[in-house]
């Protein structure tokens, strides 16, 4: 439909077969254009950054839904902290490794986001901002 080209309604697919005709058609343009680019150091250097950037940069969703929401309900934890666990342990063996430099920069990010959203945990449980009045209209309200 339209909307699948709107780009304020980008990721909310009308049907999930135009979900994966956008995914196989990303992947293939970008499969091919890979494949035309191998040979060079610049681009294959740009297209590691950016996939261990995104991968860094997979909590930031959930910091900022946190955010607006002032609030952690209904999110894991235990979710978060299995990554914060695995991310610091992927960190230290990239700096004990000297993996490359992206590696560490990217670990070192995805740990800060992971913690920054415990701290949103700890602080929308333990001070939790206060719900905002709502006035009940009599014609709202119906007799159980």
């Amino acid at each position: 439909s339209v909307a699948d080209f709107d780009l304020n309604y980008f990721w909310h697919w009308s049907k999930f077969t135009d979900y994966i005709q956008c995914v196989l058609t990303f992947t293939g343009v970008t499969g091919y254009i890979t494949y035309l680019w191998l040979d060079s150091s610049l681009f294959v250097e740009m297209l590691g950054f950016l996939a261990v950037f995104t991968e860094a940069m997979l909590g930031v969703p959930q910091l900022y839904r946190n955010y607006q929401n002032r609030s952690t309900e209904g999110m894991s934890v235990k979710m978060v902290l299995m990554w914060t666990s695995g991310d610091t342990f992927k960190t230290v063996y990239f700096i004990l490794n000297q993996a490359p430099f992206q590696f560490s920069i990217c670990g070192l990010l995805q740990v800060f986001v992971d913690i920054a959203i415990l701290l949103q945990v700890y602080l929308y449980s333990y001070y939790p901002q206060k719900p905002v009045s709502h006035t009940a209209h009599p014609a709202s309200t119906k007799a159980l």
